[in-house]
């Protein structure tokens, strides 16, 4: 199965269809720090914990929560 972070998913489909929603179980992360993850459209990536891909490397470098 294909898994989407956040950003993707509502480009792709104008949704969020939350795949990697709560990926680290509800452990709280540092501020800057995310949970690794493989995106079928960003590639590997950090996410936070709502699946928000916040890679500084992201190779689609999404910015779609800036707007």
């Amino acid at each position: 199965m294909a898994d989407f972070c956040r950003q993707c998913s509502i480009e792709l489909w104008g949704e969020d269809f939350g795949d990697f929603k709560n990926l680290g179980n509800g452990r709280v992360l540092l501020e800057g720090y995310g949970w690794p993850a493989l995106c079928e459209g960003c590639g590997p990536i950090l996410i936070d914990a709502a699946g928000n891909c916040i890679s500084d490397d992201c190779l689609e470098k999404k910015d779609i929560l800036k707007k």
